[in-house]
């Protein structure tokens, strides 16, 4: 129709969205999902094995694989540390000290607000707690990753057996 008039009316309608916080976790990362920042998987194994070696007369310096991908994910936008510190290495009548154990590391990867503390290495972890990464921002979220090697300083004449111990991340 020429010259009719459309009744055309303007409204508004307001809109909410929520967000619930999420979690703070740090694991032994053994699955996938940081992948896409290494170019590859890191290992499988929940545990670290820095292999086996033959007794020596002398001191030795050994360490595991380097793929041993640590992950910290902040989904509350919390200021956070991590340290790490481990006992010493054990057998039946014999030991490796925890300050002969220490680790180096990739760069932290990943995404989010930066971090403030992202060392990639500590030649002791065993003498006292180590800050392993940090971040003193709290107003957003992050997801980073570090695969580390752990080294150790066999002593000489290290006695043979098969050594344990317990690396401790504390948050």
């Amino acid at each position: 129709m020429i010259g009719a008039q459309s009744s055309a009316a303007t409204s508004t309608t307001n809109t909410t969205l929520g967000i619930t916080a999420g979690s703070f976790s740090f694991t032994k990362d053994v699955g996938t999902t940081m992948d896409s920042y290494f170019s590859h998987s890191p290992s499988a194994s929940a545990t670290i094995d820095i292999g086996t070696y033959a007794a020596n007369i002398t001191a030795t310096a050994v360490s595991s694989a380097g793929n041993h991908r640590f992950t910290v994910s902040d989904l509350l936008g919390s200021a956070f540390t991590v340290t790490i510190q481990s006992s010493a290495l054990t057998v039946a009548g014999g030991s490796i000290p925890a300050t002969a154990i220490g680790y180096t590391g990739t760069a932290w990867l990943g995404t989010g607000k930066a971090l403030t503390a992202a060392p990639t290495s500590a030649v002791d972890i065993g003498t006292a707690p180590v800050t392993f990464v940090a971040r003193n921002d709290a107003t957003g979220l992050s997801a980073f990753s570090q695969e580390i090697t752990l080294k150790v300083a066999v002593p000489a004449a290290q006695k043979p057996g098969s050594y344990t111990g317990v690396i401790t991340f504390t948050y």
